[in-house]
C-alpha cells in the first residue's frame, strides 16, 4: 500500500503526465508492493510503476541533528523572557558541537546575558575626536563583529566559538527572536541533487534487476518514478543554481543512466513543487533504436568497404 507521501506524488504525477506510458490511463491501483502502482492503460497494457524518493539522505540526517542541538540551547536561553539591550540588534552563537549539561545550563544562560549587558553598556565614539580615548565596542559596524573573550565567562568559553553581534541600526524589526543560531548555508553545487538522483534510481536498478516482474504480474512495462519529496525540499541543498535549472540537471541524469541495465522501460524525475515538472530520464526502448542504430551503421559501413576493396 502507498504511503501519504508516495500517494500525494503519485496523484500529481498523473496529474502533469497522464499520457507518461503513450496513452491515457484506464485505472489505477496500489500494486502489491513491488510494484507500488499497477495501472491498466485504455487498450488495456498491463503497466507497473515503483516510486522512490529523490533525497540526499546524509545531508538529512546531518541537518536534522543540527537543529535538535539548536533548539536544545535556545530552550535553554529562553530569549522570549529578555528584553533585547537598546543597542544590540541580532546576536548569533556558533557553537562548540556540544550539548550543555544540565548542571550547566543556568549558568550558560546567566552569563550569556551577563556578557552582552557588559557589551551593550560599552558607549560609542564621543562626538568630540579630539577628547580622551574611550572604549568602543566592536561590533558597532553594519557587519558587526564577534565576541570571543570569555575570560569572564567560563561556562560560555566551554561551549561557544564566539558570539557574534550586530548593532540595533541593522534590526530594527523587534518581532523577530534577537538571539540565533546562524541559517544554515555556504558554499554549495547542484551537483550534490545530481549524483542523489542517479544514486536512487541505481538502487532500484539493482533491487529489481534479478526479479522478474513483468512474467509475476503480466506487466508489459515497468517504470520508476524518482520523486523530490518534502524532506529534500526542506534539508537538502537546491538542486538549482546561476544557470542550471531542472532541464540542466536532468539531462546529467540521462548521460548516467545510458549504460545501467535494462530494468525499467522509462524512467521519470518529478519536482512537483513550484511549477510541478516532469522529465524523462531514461527510455529502454530509444536506447534499443539507438544500439540497433549503431549496429546498422557499422555494417553499412562494413558493406561499403567489402565492395571497395573487391
Amino acid at each position: 500500500m502507498l504511503r501519504p507521501d508516495e500517494r500525494t506524488a503519485w496523484s500529481g504525477f498523473r496529474a502533469v503526465a497522464p499520457r507518461f506510458t503513450e496513452e491515457l490511463l484506464a485505472s489505477d491501483c496500489d500494486g502489491p508492493d513491488p510494484p507500488d502502482v499497477l495501472c491498466i492503460s485504455v487498450s488495456g497494457k498491463r503497466v507497473g510503476v515503483e516510486l522512490t524518493k529523490w533525497v540526499e539522505h546524509d545531508q538529512i540526517t546531518k541537518n536534522t541533528g543540527r537543529k535538535r542541538l539548536e533548539d536544545s540551547y535556545l530552550k535553554i536561553i529562553k530569549i522570549e523572557k529578555e528584553t533585547r539591550p537598546d543597542g544590540i540588534g541580532k546576536v548569533c552563537l556558533h557553537d562548540k558541537s556540544k550539548r550543555i549539561k544540565p548542571e550547566h545550563q543556568a549558568q550558560f544562560r546567566s552569563e550569556l546575558f551577563a556578557l552582552l549587558v557588559k557589551e551593550n553598556a560599552t558607549p560609542d565614539l564621543p562626538d568630540d575626536w579630539q577628547g580622551p580615548p574611550t572604549a568602543v565596542p566592536s561590533w558597532n559596524t553594519p557587519s558587526g563583529a564577534p565576541i570571543r573573550d570569555f575570560t569572564d565567562y567560563p561556562t560560555l568559553a566551554q561551549y561557544l566559538n564566539d558570539v557574534w553581534i550586530f548593532p540595533r541600526e541593522r534590526f530594527k524589526y523587534s518581532g523577530e527572536p534577537w538571539v540565533m543560531f546562524e541559517l544554515s548555508g555556504g558554499a554549495f553545487t547542484p551537483d550534490w541533487m545530481v549524483q542523489a538522483a542517479i544514486e536512487r534510481i541505481r538502487d532500484k536498478i539493482k533491487k529489481y534487476q534479478r526479479l522478474n516482474l513483468r512474467a509475476d504480474h503480466a506487466l508489459q512495462e515497468f517504470d520508476l518514478v524518482c520523486f523530490y519529496c518534502d524532506e529534500a525540499l526542506l534539508h537538502n541543498t537546491p538542486f538549482h543554481g546561476i544557470d542550471f535549472g531542472f532541464p540542466h540537471l536532468a539531462a546529467k541524469v540521462r548521460k548516467a543512466l545510458k549504460r545501467e541495465p535494462k530494468v525499467f522501460d522509462r524512467i521519470f524525475l518529478f519536482n512537483p513543487h513550484e511549477r510541478r515538472q516532469v522529465i524523462q530520464v531514461y527510455s529502454a526502448s530509444s536506447r534499443s533504436a539507438l544500439l540497433w542504430g549503431i549496429v546498422g551503421a557499422c555494417i553499412a559501413v562494413g558493406l561499403a568497404v567489402f565492395w571497395l576493396t573487391r
